[in-house]
């Protein structure tokens, strides 16, 4: 019966969004550019405009007007453990991601219709497990291997709502913001980090079936509603993110976020507020001592332009269900400062912080410290080399790795590079 309710659910979802939608360039996955029009294009000049390899010639330029926007990008991320931690490590982490995006309304007359299909590869490893914390010090790091990523299709009607229908991640439109993606670590990077240790939630390279309701009811308020598949195969390499079936003990996660666009004290400022419900899912509690097929976790995220140059953010999450949310509070500080350096305009200066509760029902060996919580704090710059490639060398303070006090605090150096093609 539940297999039946969630396929129904989503493929009706598909039926109606088969007909169409715009591209917002923030759904892009965490370590990646924003993608970028023909527009900004600077022919003949290599390494010259936001794309390395230019515009091929006019081909880019033709292939775009046509209704065919090609994409391919490659970061990498080096790590080294110098103090603290388990064991000193260094080690380096990469992924080349590529796709295109179609305009149906271009190529078939499909008024408002967009879809998109995107490849992932993750190669190298990470000295995660050599700091002995609870978020990665290398974001990009998960899924070693060749993933299908984006297969989905989107329709707008009026800019003020749209469908969207495939295979993605939950995080292309919920508990995200552009401001994260500037963060080496996963407690920041990507989406909010303690929705996907709960297992309720899922990022970039896994995808999985799903659909999502966005209607735009002002420039100030915005609703989204999403479902998505939930599976414990999504994470299997071999499939390499190619097993679409539904099975009978499947569950859904059930995503609503309202979004706040307007202003406080004279600074523009975005809020969004939303909650994350796992239903039908066996989610093993932490103890050890069975499962649990509901969860509900709270989330919520402001932003501000204090400055044409400086912008802040924090968001906060909340779960009360912590025989299986491992991290049940969660709470992040961001600081975003461009052109820092006068004769660098674009570059971006970004300052860090992250409290992590762990849960109390974690298990503990005899005689071992239960741990508690963990501290992230992160100081990186961002050098725009061109625009289509950046350098950020960073540098991470991970205070009471893992929680228990038995870790000393860790020094991680880190540097991330960033090419679009």
């Amino acid at each position: 019966m539940k297999k039946h309710i969630l396929a129904t659910a989503l493929a009706s979802a598909g039926i109606i969004s088969a007909n169409g939608a715009e591209i917002d360039p923030s759904t892009e996955p965490p370590a990646t550019s924003a993608l970028v029009t023909a527009n900004s294009i600077e022919d003949n000049e290599f390494n010259a405009g936001d794309y390395l390899t230019g515009d091929w010639g006019g081909l880019r330029t033709q292939l775009i007007d046509s209704g065919v926007t090609p994409f391919l990008y490659y970061d990498s991320i080096y790590g080294a453990l110098v103090s603290g931690g388990i064991q000193s490590e260094e080690n380096f982490t990469g992924q080349v991601y590529g796709g295109m995006i179609f305009d149906l309304e271009k190529l078939a007359g499909w008024e408002g219709v967009t879809a998109k299909l995107s490849l992932i590869n993750r190669h190298g490893s990470t000295i995660s497990p050599s700091v002995g914390g609870i978020y990665d010090p290398q974001t990009i790091y998960g899924g070693q291997t060749t993933w299908l990523y984006d297969a989905w299709v989107e329709k707008t009607w009026r800019n003020d709502f749209s469908l969207k229908a495939g295979r993605f991640s939950s995080d292309q439109d919920f508990a995200n913001h552009d401001l994260y993606r500037y963060s080496l670590s996963t407690s920041i990077n990507g989406p909010i980090r303690a929705l996907l240790q709960d297992g309720a939630s899922f990022t970039f390279p896994f995808a999985t079936w799903g659909a999502r309701a966005k209607w735009a009811v002002s420039e100030e308020h915005q609703f989204q509603l999403g479902i998505f598949h939930l599976h414990d195969r999504l994470y299997d390499a071999s499939s390499h993110g190619m097993d679409f079936d539904i099975n009978g003990n499947d569950g859904a996660a059930i995503m609503f976020q309202y979004d706040w666009n307007s202003e406080l004290f004279g600074k523009k400022t975005h809020a969004y507020l939303g909650v994350n419900q796992a239903i039908g899912f066996d989610l093993a509690k932490l103890d050890g001592t069975g499962s649990e097929d509901n969860l509900t976790r709270f989330y919520g995220h402001i932003d501000m332009n204090v400055t044409d140059q400086l912008q802040l953010f924090t968001f906060f999450t909340y779960s009360a269900d912590k025989e299986v949310a491992f991290v049940p509070i969660q709470a992040s500080f961001g600081a975003n400062y461009t052109g820092l350096i006068p004769c660098r305009p674009d570059d971006r200066t970004i300052f860090f912080f992250t409290y992590g509760d762990i849960s109390s029902d974690v298990p503990v060996a005899p005689g071992a410290a239960r741990p508690d919580y963990e501290i992230v704090y992160e100081l990186g710059h961002r050098f725009q080399l061109t625009p289509a490639a950046y350098i950020q060398p960073s540098i991470q303070y991970i205070q009471n790795p893992g929680g228990t006090g038995e870790i000393s605090d860790a020094v991680v150096l880190g540097a991330w590079a960033g090419i679009t093609f």
